[in-house]
């Protein structure tokens, strides 16, 4: 069927012929209404975004700015205070009208998204918040019925919507408020019943701008994804100076067509002097401040010069800017910043509106989220939001339960789920404990919908597959099926990918169940052959170094029973799963336990640097460099007396001889 074109004025006008005027202008946001005519318009012109994403209790539209930076399009936004709508319309044209009270909204209306973003209000937990609220005999926190309890609508909406991941800003008190229960109940609502996985971090705004404002950022993703901190990309902190933000008196002052001469007298090149403390204000101030200091408190105003950090702005600054003062010199007196210096203050570009009075630009600004804080958060979070579909860890179920991994029907099939499982286990488990007793059978065994015992029966299949296991004389259960033959093949042709693959799914279960993963038997540090490049684009990568490093050292160990192959020693701290191809010279074998050797750190080091090898029948060589020191005792006892021992071969993933010859040939240092 053919499309019809419409006029812009045609389609604007049959548009409205649909719609009641008197509705269209009722609407506390009428420039809204009547962009929201236009909207299929704009979607014909406007070119794909990355992801969308919903804005709620939006403010000025601080968390919006970040996502919007990073790619994405705001497809709902929500926010009960008229002054906020005001100045978030004027800054942020949309296509769609703002809802008012998210309360009064049903879940199901709001549009389908990828991200939810919300900075459900921080008063009822801040310190300033529940001092004030103390001082009134007030309730706070959750007790708060009026903002305490609005985060219950956000888990609503993710409940309902499931979007991919979300954003949550809030004060830094929250983790401590009441004891540290409101976070626990935060947290248990956001994992246990709405089945997300939370990473939580308070990051401080000096990082970005002149100004000392700490927030938790509790960032959430539907399904497990490689999403570590590390991919957050941090300025140095306390580098950005107030002189930055503050006006210019020497003539440099850009003229902002929006502001006029309302923060700043062009004509004069200064400040205007309503934001000067007048006499008595300031004399209270010092006086206040000196009564407290008396008293042994910290209350008192906060003078801040041009090479500060400020404190933190807010809500209250437009009653006194006691917290930050700009020195104005000994002869005169401080003055406030001016509402187009808090904007900067929070990271907002000069190109942001300011459409209210001072007042409430002060207490809007005060409470907003700070757009570059969120945009590196939404830098790091993107590559989860938009590529989540291609990570190998994305194939497992978006949530991983007991239902999802256990057999469905009639059927007894193990699926490729619980294989994986298996298989993960058998990697990382003795061949001497796969055992229904086994604590860890037990508790895996549960978390997959199986017996112990079914487990257990499943991991002895598995080594009956195992040629290092049948060639020693043991044998497994002889019943693999056609699917365990086929996992094992697909794990020995790319142990990159079974490695990754696997251990994302029993981190998944694990964070699904609060149990605990099988107890280390090494350190967790990246080893030193892993070359990593630390450039922002590459941040995913180290988790998936991370996580397949994980793999390879608990398979490495497990093999060798927690135990130097050449020295016998035991103490997890000292040993090293160590690569026989380096980790940067063998990418198709970095996670294949073949590739392993369980060695002390000082013989790791010496088989790193090619001061030490092995020949095809395991025997230990060693290089003349090492020879020539045979008057030191150390080296004689710990290095040269090794010439011609044997190794302690595992019980399973016996060293692939390819490998040996291939360190022979490219790392061992020859005479």
């Amino acid at each position: 069927m053919a499309t019809r074109q419409l006029a812009p004025n045609s389609f604007i006008w049959e548009s409205m012929s649909r719609l009641m005027l008197s509705e269209i202008f009722a609407s506390q946001n009428i420039v809204a209404a009547l962009r929201q005519l236009i909207s299929p318009l704009c979607d014909q012109i406007a070119s794909a975004d990355d992801f969308r994403f919903i804005d709620l209790f939006a403010g000025v539209g601080g968390n919006r700015s970040g996502f919007q930076s990073a790619g994405g399009r705001c497809v709902f936004t929500s926010e009960w205070d008229s002054y906020a709508q005001k100045t978030y319309i004027e800054n942020y044209p949309a296509e769609h009208m703002i809802a008012g009270d998210i309360t009064q909204v049903d879940a199901a209306d709001i549009p389908d998204h990828d991200v939810l973003l919300a900075g459900f209000p921080c008063q009822p937990f801040s310190i300033a918040g529940v001092s004030k609220k103390n001082s009134l005999g007030r309730a706070h926190g959750f007790a708060d019925e009026t903002q305490g309890t609005l985060f219950f609508d956000v888990a609503r909406i993710i409940e309902t919507k499931r979007p991919r991941a979300f954003l949550l800003e809030n004060v830094k008190n929250l983790m401590s408020h009441d004891k540290g229960r409101t976070f626990d109940v935060i947290k248990r609502t956001l994992t246990q019943e709405l089945g997300y996985h939370i990473y939580c971090k308070v990051i401080d705004g000096a990082h970005f701008v002149p100004q000392h404002r700490e927030r938790i950022i509790i960032v959430g993703f539907r399904g497990p994804v490689a999403f570590d901190w590390d991919m957050l990309n941090l300025p140095e902190k306390n580098q950005i100076k107030l002189g930055s933000i503050l006006h210019k008196t020497d003539g440099s002052e850009p003229l902002l067509v929006w502001d006029g001469s309302k923060f700043f007298d062009h004509a004069n090149q200064c400040i205007p002097a309503k934001y000067t403390l007048t006499d008595n204000l300031w004399v209270y101030l010092q006086n206040y401040a000196a009564k407290h200091r008396a008293a042994g408190n910290g209350f008192g105003y906060g003078l801040a010069h041009k090479d500060s950090v400020t404190r933190t702005l807010s809500a209250r600054y437009h009653k006194d800017g006691s917290e930050i003062l700009v020195y104005q010199g000994e002869q005169k007196n401080p003055r406030r910043l001016t509402p187009r210096e808090c904007a900067r203050l929070m990271g907002y570009p000069d190109t942001f509106r300011i459409p209210v009075s001072d007042t409430r630009a002060y207490q809007l600004l005060a409470d907003a989220a700070m757009p570059p804080m969120i945009l590196s958060v939404a830098q790091a979070m993107k590559p989860m939001i938009i590529n989540s579909n291609e990570k190998i860890w994305q194939a497992m179920p978006v949530q991983i339960n007991v239902e999802e991994l256990t057999m469905t029907g009639k059927s007894n099939n193990w699926t490729r789920e619980q294989l994986l499982v298996a298989f993960n286990l058998y990697c990382q488990l003795p061949f001497g404990k796969l055992d229904q007793r086994n604590p860890d059978i037990i508790r895996f065994a549960a978390m997959i919908g199986r017996t112990p015992s079914a487990l257990a029966m499943k991991l002895v299949n598995i080594a009956s597959l195992d040629p290092v296991i049948t060639g020693s004389g043991r044998k497994g259960l002889v019943g693999a099926s056609k699917l365990d033959r086929a996992m094992w093949d697909e794990m020995q042709q790319d142990w990159n990918k079974f490695a990754l693959e696997s251990q994302m799914m029993i981190d998944a279960l694990v964070s699904q169940s609060n149990a605990t993963l099988i107890e280390p038997l090494v350190t967790e540090e990246i080893e030193d052959d892993v070359e990593i490049n630390y450039s922002a684009e590459n941040k995913t990568s180290q988790t998936q170094i991370r996580v397949g490093q994980h793999f390879f050292r608990r398979a490495v160990m497990s093999a060798y029973a927690g135990r130097c192959c050449i020295t016998g020693i035991a103490h997890p701290s000292l040993l090293v799963a160590s690569h026989i191809i380096p980790w940067r010279s063998g990418k198709d074998n970095r996670l294949n336990p073949r590739n392993g050797l369980c060695l002390s750190a000082l013989h790791d080091k010496a088989f790193d640097k090619g001061l030490i090898t092995l020949t095809p029948d395991y025997t230990i060589k060693i290089s003349s460099s090492v020879r020539q020191m045979a008057d030191n005792r150390f080296a004689s006892e710990w290095l040269i007396g090794l010439e011609g021992k044997k190794i302690a071969l595992p019980e399973k993933f016996t060293p692939s001889i390819e490998f040996i010859e291939w360190h022979n040939e490219n790392i061992f240092l020859r005479d």
